[in-house]
């Protein structure tokens, strides 16, 4: 009803305002006054798909549907245009725009659907929104069947005889949501000496955001995986103005974001503890576990600006933007286990214990913007740019003297303050950063030829991280020739270097660590007749980061006395490349047909490392290679059967991703198994690779023939076949139990194919 009312309305408004349009004062006599429009509708028809994949972010209606419609009015006093596409669908989407003698009007009306899985299986009920829960008796039941069996007997068999009629029962959801994003922008701009504008802007978010949930602990730590409530609004009302001169213009906005989430939490029954209580011995923890999400918060933006223009293509342009974020909603209690207890004796799931209500919490950040362009002599142009970012977190700070961080839901834990966490957690440290940035650059064009050079240089600071300051300094070259309509190639190289100051046991982040970074693109287009064309790229990046520290033994996360690093054992991402080569032909024989063939192949290559110790020892050393290999081609034609009545339109693609993630571990470690020996290959310590890591094939066919009927008629006829497959070591299979005690819901995305066939009829009016 919703979809209807949208519709409906959006229609009596077109029609209202397009009848008003008509209903204006004579036009003069110069003037033409045109009212229209037209509409399409369609027929579809295909076989139910189950995988939600066939629909992620799309509907395929079946039966009749309006895919588009258009109504205008131009040439009056009043010109209204208004575009709707796949009308009353889940994806469906209105624009267009009014504008009158006083103002102007611009609309933009989105929804997008995100369906992430079909047919998905829980062993419990969504009682209210975010709330999933299961009977008691039946929570007793599997409880205590779990602690009255020895740990040791509690494996995979198991747990798959305990919970086998469990999850024949289970209930079925469709994990999905709706995007629904709505603009409007009024311009009062045609009345007043300078630029004036409001603006607003609301969109929804409602369903699941995905499977959620996570680690429930009691007496069992099992994992088990809900759909995550999604209920959320943001809102952005804005306020621009302009002042234009003949030398350029001052300017300026403000915006104001406000950001509601009415789904906060999502709450799961545990399904092995039927009660309340601490978590001793190995025993207890809470009958419920919750995840607290994101928090309502605003934040308030403005933005001045001017432009100045000079002689020779001068240009000097600067910005200055000031933002500041707060986030003031109240704090839920420590845990929802009601038997946990303070010091104080008080029950930490009470309002009452927490140390305060809220967090009060203030960012400021501060942009500068400054540019320079100009072309001082002929064939000759410069740019410089300077830009200044500052973030500032303002939140008053207080000590966290304990909470249930440590032990979610199981037990009360003291928090002691250190030197590295001031305030009892680093979580809860001051994050501020400053990044300035300078850039200059210079082209010269010689004929065909243009040569341009670049320089960059960045000053990072950083506060509560391991690398608190950096600097990045970076050149690039480019090169670009054009002869005639014949050939044209554009080449380009990027050498971009970071370094990383401060003090770290297992080496820096990726985001902060130093690195090396090297770019190369090549673009050849080639028109040896004007029938034909051929176009080559090539991209290649290639990250290197390098004098990462070699792992050292560690106890309590600081180097252990007398331990030496370990040679070639440094930790993190090493290396990441990427290459593409891309080739496309277009042949246009003569105006009836109109062919073209693409290529692609991209290959991307990153390295991981991670090791652990055990006193002195080195123990675990594992080293990942992830490969993704995709081959990508297609093939479009147009064919004029007969020229302006009949036309055949064919498109196809395939592209497959082939993905290997090479893992190697030490064969003297912890993680090597000598039942694997003679199932893993030697020199593997009996880690087996990930051969079907991510592979993905999607295949799609489209044909669509045109045929005009008479002036304002044009009836079409399609079919769209469509085939996807995909395997993952992850998500194989459809056991909610793959191991234990991991409870997923095993949706449906995977492999599907289709075959749609569909027929639309197009009036102009």
């Amino acid at each position: 009803m919703k979809r209807a009312s949208t519709f409906t309305t959006l229609i009596t408004l077109g029609l209202f305002v397009a009848t008003v349009a008509t209903a204006q004062d004579k036009p003069e006599a110069t003037s033409t006054v045109e009212n229209g429009g037209e509409i399409t509708v369609g027929v579809t028809g295909y076989e139910d798909v189950d995988s939600s994949k066939f629909q992620e972010y799309r509907e395929i209606p079946k039966g009749l549907s309006v895919p588009f419609f258009h109504l205008f009015s131009t040439g009056g006093k009043v010109d209204f245009n208004l575009y709707g596409y796949d009308v009353r669908q889940s994806d469906q989407r209105y624009d267009g725009w009014l504008n009158t003698s006083a103002f102007d009007i611009k609309f933009d009306y989105n929804e997008i659907p995100h369906n992430m899985g079909n047919d998905a299986r829980t062993i419990l009920a969504e009682v209210s929104e975010g709330v999933w829960a299961m009977p008691d008796q039946l929570q007793q039941s599997l409880g205590t069947t779990v602690v009255a069996t020895p740990s040791a007997g509690r494996n995979l068999a198991f747990y798959d005889a305990l919970l086998a009629s469990t999850f024949a029962s289970a209930g079925r959801v469709d994990i999905s949501s709706a995007r629904k994003r709505g603009t409007v922008e009024f311009d009062l701009s045609k009345k007043l000496p300078f630029d004036l504008a409001f603006s607003y802007m609301r969109e929804k978010k409602s369903g699941y955001r995905s499977e959620g949930g996570g680690g429930v602990y009691s007496t069992v730590s099992s994992v088990v995986e809900m759909p995550e409530p999604l209920n959320e609004i943001t809102e952005d009302l804005g306020l621009r103005a302009a002042y234009n001169f003949d030398k350029g213009n001052i300017h300026g906005s403000i915006h104001r974001n406000l950001y509601n989430n009415k789904a906060e939490t999502l709450t799961v029954d545990n399904p092995f503890q039927w009660f309340d209580t601490p978590y001793v011995s190995s025993v207890g923890g809470g009958t419920r576990a919750r995840w607290v999400m994101a928090p309502d918060n605003e934040a308030t933006s403005t933005n001045l600006g001017f432009l100045l223009k000079f002689a020779k293509q001068t240009r000097i342009s600067g910005d200055w933007s000031m933002g500041q974020w707060t986030q003031d909603a109240p704090f839920y209690p420590y845990t929802i286990n009601t038997a946990i207890l303070t010091p104080t004796g008080a029950s930490a799931s009470s309002l009452a214990t927490l140390q305060q209500a809220s967090l009060d919490g203030k960012i400021d950040t501060t942009t500068l913007n400054a540019t320079f362009s100009s072309r001082p002599a002929k064939n000759l142009g410069v740019r410089v740019h300077f830009r200044s970012y500052e973030l500032a977190n303002k939140t008053d700070r207080f000590v966290i003297t304990g909470d249930v961080g440590a032990s979610p839901d199981r037990s009360w834990s003291v928090v002691t303050p250190s030197a590295d966490s001031p305030y009892g957690h680093a979580t809860a440290n001051v994050y501020d950063t400053r990044t300035t940035r300078f850039s200059a650059s210079a082209s010269y064009d010689m004929g065909d030829l243009t040569l341009e050079g670049q320089y960059r240089h960045a000053s990072l600071e950083r506060t509560s991280r391991e690398a608190e300051t950096g600097d990045e300094n970076a050149f690039a070259f480019t090169a670009l020739y054009h002869a005639s309509d014949k050939i044209g190639f554009r080449g380009t190289y990027d050498k971009n270097d970071r370094t990383a100051e401060g003090h770290t046991v297992y080496g820096f982040q990726s985001d902060e660590a130093e690195r090396e970074t090297e770019r190369i693109g090549l673009d050849l287009e080639l028109s040896p007749t004007d029938a034909l064309s051929f176009t080559l790229a090539y991209f290649r990046k290639d990250v290197q980061y390098p004098n990462r520290p070699d792992r050292v033994p560690v106890t309590s996360g600081v180097p252990t006395a007398g331990g030496q690093p370990f040679p070639g054992t440094p930790s993190g991402l090493l290396d990441a490349k990427y290459d593409s080569f891309t080739g496309e032909v277009a042949f246009n024989p003569n105006e009836r047909v109109a062919v073209g063939a693409y290529y692609t192949y991209e290959k991307d290559v990153t390295t991981n490392q991670w090791s652990t110790t055990t006193g002195l020892n080195l123990n675990n050393f594992l080293n990942y290679k992830g490969t993704d290999e995709t081959d990508t081609f297609g093939f479009n034609g147009s064919f004029q059967l007969r020229p302006d009545v009949c036309t055949l339109v064919v498109n196809l693609q395939r592209q497959e991703v082939d993905g290997l993630l090479d893992i190697t571990a030490r064969e003297a470690g912890s993680f090597y198994t000598p039942g694997r020996t003679g199932l893993i290959p030697t020199g593997q310590g009996g880690a087996a690779d990930i051969l079907d890591w991510d592979d993905t094939t999607l295949t799609t066919f489209n044909a669509q023939l045109d045929y005009v009927l008479a002036t304002n008629w044009t009836m079409s006829a399609g079919y769209l076949y469509e085939k996807y497959d995909f395997s993952d070591a992850y998500t194989a299979g459809d056991l909610m139990l793959p191991q234990s005690v991991l409870i997923f819901m095993k949706s449906n995305d995977g492999p599907y194919e289709a075959n749609v066939v569909y027929a639309k009829l197009n009036y102009r009016f």
